[in-house]
């Protein structure tokens, strides 16, 4: 596939299944508070890092990385009905963004990119992103300044796309916070405790997470869309699956469902899901019971998941927000590992 060509946008509202309703979520308020915002959404009030001079003083993501875990900053993550949302800073002006693993890029509405004052680059690129049944046409903007936790992101052209995000709050959302910008970090998803913390990119063979608790350690590959993905066992059949903290729900593609022996005549007697696209477009899907999901030594028992047509290039299987919410995972982009902690 086209490395341009984003199909992580299949994922972002990709378990939007059985009828998620609500309000859409809210924007960040233009004076920060401390801690979480109206509607739940995390403040910047902690993310500015003072100098003596008063200006603000952010910690880089270091390119040559190395091992040993340098922790840079963190911020609050809020996850109404499963939606993980962000508050971060675009040309110093708060943006309230989807935290998306499974997104190649990251976006802004036309309306956001605007009201940070964002500027086109020298050199524009017309580029589509592939979505669950269409393309979305999106253009390119470059931002003076962006950060997260106080963390400085190095990569600063973004994509501009009217995209379709899950209604959690009262207002719509900025955009997506995508792989380009969080893989330059080594990321501690701490979903229990609704916060993401963000270390320095290991990318020695021997990198190991900041924790003192039991882990599992699972190899990963990184594709062209830096998703990382590493095999799981489902009903005792290898898999290819991949983090995906903007999808709701876990979603398995028909293929490999067939091939795994659940039929055409299996699916129809499951209840109905639709999923909802980040271009609008919608694709049927059915819920089914698996009998197991073992991801190295952590097993669920009766998963079930939506088996819908994916036209994903890097795997078969998204673990969505279902199963990322109470556990805390590591992604470590540079070594190409993921370590999942051990439940007590």
């Amino acid at each position: 596939m086209n490395r341009w060509l984003c199909d992580a946008i299949a994922t972002m509202a990709l378990a939007l299944a059985a009828g998620a309703a609500g309000e859409l979520p809210v924007a960040a308020p233009s004076r920060p508070q401390e801690g979480f915002g109206p509607g739940g959404v995390p403040s910047t009030a902690t993310q500015r890092a003072r100098g003596r001079s008063g200006e603000a003083t952010m910690p880089a993501a270091d390119a040559t990385g190395g091992c040993g875990t340098v922790r840079l900053g963190q911020t609050a993550v809020a996850a109404p009905r499963n939606t993980p949302i962000i508050t971060l800073l675009a040309n110093e002006t708060p943006l309230t963004l989807l935290l998306d693993t499974g997104a190649e890029t990251t976006i802004l509405t036309p309306a956001a990119a605007q009201r940070v004052g964002a500027q086109s680059p020298r050199v524009e690129f017309q580029r589509q992103m592939r979505g669950v049944a269409g393309s979305l046409q999106t253009s390119e903007v470059e931002l003076r300044s962006f950060t997260v936790g106080g963390v400085a992101i190095p990569w600063r052209r973004v994509r501009i796309a009217p995209i379709h995000v899950a209604s959690v709050f009262s207002g719509p959302l900025d955009g997506v916070l995508g792989a380009d910008s969080l893989s330059s970090f080594d990321l501690d998803l701490d979903l229990p405790n609704n916060r993401i913390i963000f270390y320095r990119k290991q990318v020695c063979p021997g990198a190991v997470p900041a924790w003192t608790e039991p882990y599992v350690t699972i190899a990963a590959g990184r594709s062209r869309s830096d998703r990382l993905f590493f095999p799981v066992q489902l009903d005792g059949h290898k898999v290819d699956a991949f983090v995906d903290t903007g999808a709701q729900s876990t979603v398995l593609s028909t293929g490999a469902a067939l091939g795994l022996g659940v039929t055409t005549a299996l699916l129809a007697h499951d209840r109905a899901a639709t999923l909802r696209g980040a271009a609008g477009e919608q694709v049927n899907g059915r819920v089914h019971q698996f009998a197991r999901l073992s991801i190295g030594v952590e097993e669920v028992h009766n998963p079930e998941m939506i088996v819908t047509d994916l036209r994903l290039s890097d795997a078969d299987l998204v673990l969505g927000m279902d199963f990322l919410k109470p556990r805390r995972i590591w992604l470590s982009y540079g070594s190409q590992q993921i370590f999942l902690m051990r439940h007590a």
